[in-house]
Order: C-alpha cells, then structure tokens, then sequence
C-alpha cells in the first residue's frame, strides 16, 4: 500500500490579492489533500463535494495543471428595491422675477408641494394632483408641468374700502 501523501501537489496561481490566515490556509490545503485522496480513491462523490466546497469558499481548481487560485469575494448586493427609489426633489425651476420672497419654511412647504403633486402624477393620482394644483394656484403660484417651471405672483394689494353713499333722504 502507497505511503499517504502529506501535500496535495497543487500550486496557487492568483494576484495574490486575497490573503488568507495561516488557519484559514492549513483548511484549504486539508481540503485540497482530501480532494487528491478521494479521487486516488476513486470516491467520485467526495470529490465532487469537496470541489464543490472550494468553490463555493471562492477557490477554483485546474485538475489538468495541478493549480488552484482564490477569487477576491463579490461586493454585496445592494438590496432590491420593489419599487423605485421617492425622490427627493420636486425636477421644477423658479422663473419670476423674484419679487416674492419667501422664508425658507415657506419655501421648504412649497418644495413639499410640488413634490407631493409630482409624486401624484407618478402615480397617475389624477385627482390629487389636481388638487394640489389648486392650492399652489390659491397661493400664488403657477406651475407650467411641460417646461417644469413655476413662478410666484405677488399679492394683490388690498382693496381699499368700499364708500358708503350717503342715505338718500326720504320725502
């Protein structure tokens, strides 16, 4: 009976940019080495397992060459999103003359408006939408959706009262 092999015989052909922990190797030529006897054994589905091991442990096996080589781990995945990603800005332009000003909570109500409306038409809330365009229309502010602007129009300035008449005298 041959003497058992103490070395698999294979030879690491990589960048080299993974490196492994001296445990972490001693396994990986274990492996390798209960790969080699397997298939001197003829155990087949050893040896499909174990290779099946390496690879999915990120190493891949050249039988025919006697190399093996480790593969960088995959970046992760970032998680699937069902649906796309709400955006964070409404996609219109101010093009007034900028004679409104308005305060920065003002502004941020604003910009949540056209947001909510944009978001509306998205998802083909027709109804809200509409609505949406007639409280920005209330407050002074009119949207052009095929140019994606909007501007602002001062206020109307105050009526003044109206003048009363005197009484007509009654005879």
């Amino acid at each position: 009976q041959p003497a058992r092999p103490t070395h698999h015989g294979y030879t690491r052909v990589d960048d080299g940019s993974v490196v492994l922990s001296p445990a972490d190797q001693a396994t990986l030529d274990g492996m390798l080495l209960d790969r080699v006897l397997a298939k001197r054994e003829r155990a087949w589905e050893r040896s499909d397992e174990l290779r099946q091991k390496l690879r999915e442990a990120g190493v891949s096996v050249n039988d025919g060459e006697s190399t093996y080589g480790l593969k960088p781990p995959a970046p992760p995945k970032p998680p699937k999103q069902s649906q796309p990603a709400r955006p964070t800005h409404h996609g219109y332009t101010r093009v007034d003359d900028g004679s409104v000003v308005l305060s920065p909570a003002d502004q941020a109500t604003l910009d949540g408006m056209l947001l909510d409306r944009v978001l509306a038409k998205r998802e083909r809330a027709w109804e809200r939408s509409d609505e949406l365009r007639q409280k920005l229309r209330e407050a002074g502010v009119s949207v052009n959706d095929g140019e994606s602007t909007y501007g602002l129009k001062p206020p109307a300035p105050p009526k003044p009262p109206k003048q009363s008449q005197p009484a007509r005298p009654t005879h």
